[in-house]
């Protein structure tokens, strides 16, 4: 899922085949990715995402945030790749440089709770829902959107906009969707 608010591009998620219906003006201006799970299925997608944006003419690194873990998890497929994107980068020479070839961890890397993009008037907020899970709530014109992997309703809206973290030792993937309001109700 891709959010488009404020100007700003957040990718929720990784799984294989992310790219196959993101435009090369997406991919190149994506902000930021934002790992649901270290699980393969939710990040077998990331290198592909990766290397589209910057085949697309992405100039910058591409920036991540996710469950305890993912920094470690960045810099083993920067090494990994390392080699394979200087030799592109001799042969092909993508739009976008060496430099943008590389994940950038975002603030709040082993944070239980951590705000981890923000631009004013576009935050997302991370909280640790498992040993490898993260939920993020999106707060966009004081509209907030709940994103995760886990079933159910992983967070609990305490008084003062503050939530608190529920179980999240439900089934992957989750058979149908499920939409969360403020209320606490649920479809």
């Amino acid at each position: 899922m891709i959010v488009f608010a404020g100007g700003k591009r957040v990718m929720f998620g990784a799984p294989a085949g992310v790219t196959l219906d993101q435009s090369s003006a997406d991919l190149r201006n994506l902000d930021a990715v934002m790992l649901l799970s270290l699980r393969g299925e939710d990040v077998e997608g990331l290198d592909e995402l990766r290397n589209a944006a910057w085949r697309a003419g992405r100039e910058s690194s591409l920036p991540v945030a996710g469950p305890s873990g993912t920094g470690e998890f960045a810099g083993i497929l920067n090494r990994a790749y390392e080699v394979s994107d200087a030799l592109i980068f001799v042969e092909e020479r993508p739009a976008g440089g060496f430099d943008a070839a590389l994940l950038a961890v975002l603030p709040g890397e082993g944070e239980a709770e951590a705000t981890v993009f923000d631009t004013g008037d576009l935050r997302v907020r991370k909280f640790e829902t498992g040993t490898d899970r993260a939920t993020y709530i999106v707060d966009y014109a004081g509209h907030n959107l709940i994103l995760s992997s886990c079933g159910g309703t992983p967070l609990q809206e305490l008084s003062g906009g503050e939530f608190r973290v529920l179980d999240c030792e439900s089934e992957w993937p989750m058979g149908a969707p499920e939409f969360v309001f403020r209320d606490g109700s649920s479809d």
